[in-house]
């Protein structure tokens, strides 16, 4: 059986974003199952509006079919675009649909809903993650920086403390200096962590994938960031990352 997390985040109208729920898929052979729960960080945001369908923050959820809320953000397979569409998350045309959505964050422009997948432990014991870089169009010439990158490309990590929105914020520049975006919010923590543990030399940012400048600002760049795993260490396994129930 394989199992695969991903985190659902709230983004508060102050722009800040928040982790309120872990969704779980579990495939067999034989079948496939979905589980949804709150995390208790949703219990203590003032206006959050519980998910569509999933009423109860004390409540387990599991169905053999994915939740409405988040299937609806899954493109189907049957649009003429389809191809064109995974090909701009740098994923193949048979990628699973759960991995799609995994990728493009479960972004609706109808609510403040994403979702993101916890870092990845691989076999050579480094952790890695894949995000978009944050706020590319919210950054003067960061398109024009983002179109003279190619993959492989290194990238500078550079703390943001007068950021309006949040002063943990740090920005994602070329090697040239040039700025292209931020880290997203729900990496800050790790970033911190793994500057604590194992120094900021040791992190290495590169372009992943790039996208011209016809694609939505947002999905202009995916970031890979990577570094040795340190030793009994769990990403995103603070306080506000723990389900209210098991």
């Amino acid at each position: 059986m394989t199992e695969q997390h991903l985190f659902v985040t709230w983004r508060h109208p102050d722009g800040l974003i928040h982790p309120v729920g872990l969704l779980t898929q579990r495939v067999s052979a034989e079948a496939q199952e979905y589980e949804f729960v709150y995390l208790k960080k949703a219990e203590t945001l003032d206006g959050f509006p519980l998910l569509p369908g999933l009423p109860d923050l004390h409540r387990l959820y599991a169905d053999d079919e994915l939740f409405p809320v988040f299937r609806k953000r899954q493109m189907p397979r049957q649009r003429p675009d389809y191809a064109e569409y995974v090909e701009t998350l740098g994923l193949d045309l048979d990628t699973d649909p759960f991995e799609v959505m995994a990728r493009n964050e479960g972004r609706k422009v109808t609510d403040r809903i994403e979702v993101f997948a916890p870092p990845h432990h691989t076999d050579d014991d480094n952790l890695t993650a894949l995000f978009f870089a944050r706020g590319v169009r919210h950054r003067e010439r960061a398109s024009d920086a983002v179109a003279g990158l190619q993959r492989g490309d290194r990238l500078n990590l550079i703390d943001d403390p007068a950021n309006p929105v949040n002063p943990r914020a740090i920005l994602i520049n070329t090697r040239n200096n040039e700025p292209v975006g931020w880290i997203p919010n729900y990496l800050l923590e790790t970033v911190q962590d793994l500057r604590e543990l194992i120094g900021g030399d040791n992190i290495s940012v590169t372009a992943e994938h790039v996208n011209p400048p016809q694609v939505e600002p947002y999905m202009r760049l995916i970031c890979r960031l990577t570094a040795p795993w340190p030793e009994n260490y769990e990403p995103l396994s603070g306080p506000e990352f723990q389900p209210i129930v098991s």
